[in-house]
């Protein structure tokens, strides 16, 4: 019971550190130089990543009014083009902040809205992000590991983001059910417990407990409930994401065997 647990939570997060492992870690050790690989390495993510942030909070957009919601404000640092995107999408407000991008002002339609707006990013880590993964592994396609690994592994570098924000609209609805509305009916700031950012969330949760509901015994137990809740959420979905776009790779016609071809 305890390894099929581990299972759940942990396998999608093992598999992708071995496809990582066998496909970038032993090769570079390997090499007899790593400065060509690594550099291409560098520029394949770099370049890749200015183009996957604008199209990852679009994709948010989308997701959003896909599924009925509007979106009024989307925040995206203006290195990634953000005023040029502006004359196109007129709710773009270019400003660099912390964050690359951020839908700050949307509305979407209900919990499985909010959840698909957003998942919807990640349909690009599903294919082709693992996809480009496997074949950099298995064809030893360096110039294809940064796009790989920044599509392909984006559900593990957002799991304290976007996947705590998908876990806590699970873990505040099924513990408000399961309360019968007391949550919510008693702390108003209870559906703020919803965040795209787990280590801003405890900070506002420490600056303000009352608010949260931390003043008393069962503020506390709801509160860390839906936190710790929201990020056993978040981890799994993580790794059964890659998972999914794993066998989406396969099912392409990528398998784990790597060839001799070279890059």
């Amino acid at each position: 019971m305890r390894q099929r647990i581990q299972t759940i939570l942990w396998g999608g997060w093992i598999t992708a550190y071995k496809d990582f492992k066998n496909g970038f870690i032993d090769p570079l050790q390997a090499a007899e130089s790593i400065l060509k690989p690594g550099l291409i390495l560098l520029v394949s993510a770099a370049m890749t990543w200015f183009i996957y942030v604008p199209i990852h909070e679009l994709f948010h957009v989308g997701g959003c009014v896909f599924t009925g919601g509007t979106v009024t404000e989307l925040v995206m640092g203006r290195e990634y083009g953000a005023g040029f995107l502006q004359s196109i999408f007129p709710f773009i407000t270019p400003d660099t902040t912390r964050y690359a991008g951020r839908v700050t002002g949307f509305d979407p339609n209900g919990d499985i809205g909010y959840f698909i707006t957003v998942f919807a990013p990640f349909l690009l880590t599903l294919f082709p992000g693992v996809w480009f993964l496997k074949i950099a592994i298995t064809r030893r396609k360096t110039w294809l590991m940064g796009p790989g690994i920044v599509m392909g592994l984006a559900p593990f570098y957002n799991v304290t983001g976007d996947y705590f924000e998908m876990g806590t609209i699970v873990s505040t609805r099924v513990i408000n059910l399961i309360t019968a509305g007391y949550p919510s009916s008693a702390w108003t700031d209870f559906w703020l417990l919803r965040s795209d950012d787990v280590f801003r969330l405890l900070g506002e949760v420490a600056d303000s407990p009352a608010r949260y509901g931390l003043n008393t015994p069962a503020g506390m137990l709801v509160t860390g409930g839906v936190i710790l809740m929201g990020l056993i959420l978040a981890v799994s979905l993580a790794g059964w994401v890659y998972l999914g776009g794993k066998y989406l790779a396969r099912w392409g016609g990528q398998t784990d065997e790597v060839s001799v071809e070279t890059s």
